[in-house]
């Protein structure tokens, strides 16, 4: 059964956002709560519930548009019929095509935080005030301190 979240950047407060005029390949966007204030589009669809006390979860994340949040795909251009893999610094984007990701939390007992993978990859979601009001991946290994950690709020 699917659960509506907020999604918000432990080091920076931006939320990641979604609105009626996003569309297949834009940049997902974020937007500042650190006032307090939850910002609007901020409720993202999974199409399932995390359990903070279940270990990994594997969900799809869904826009109020119907779009699903993605990586960014990567074409190369001397052979475009083979995906690539993504890679550090990718952006995430709006797609017509789900991308499961994998929902864990950071410690053991939960402490509140979650990391958010793609299913696979050794890539992270972060977000910091360098890269403006969106959302990238980065390599485990390349992350500095919390910034690949996340909370989740249920929203009824």
């Amino acid at each position: 059964m699917s659960q509506n979240y907020t999604i918000q950047a432990r080091d920076t407060r931006y939320y990641v956002t979604s609105s009626q005029c996003d569309v297949d390949g834009q940049i997902v966007a974020t937007a500042d709560g650190s006032g307090g204030t939850v910002p609007q589009g901020a409720t993202l669809t999974f199409n399932k519930a995390v359990n903070p006390n279940g270990g990994v979860t594997g969900v799809t994340v869904k826009g109020i548009n119907g779009l699903y949040i993605a990586l960014d795909p990567i074409v190369d251009s001397f052979r475009p019929e083979i995906p690539q893999n993504a890679t550090t610094d990718h952006k995430l984007v709006w797609s017509t095509k789900p991308t499961n990701w994998q929902v864990d939390p950071t410690a053991t007992p939960f402490n509140g935080y979650y990391v958010i993978i793609p299913e696979g990859l050794d890539l992270f979601w972060f977000t910091d005030k360098n890269i403006g009001p969106i959302v990238q991946v980065k390599s485990g290994g390349q992350l500095a301190g919390t910034e690949n950690q996340w909370t989740l709020a249920k929203v009824e």
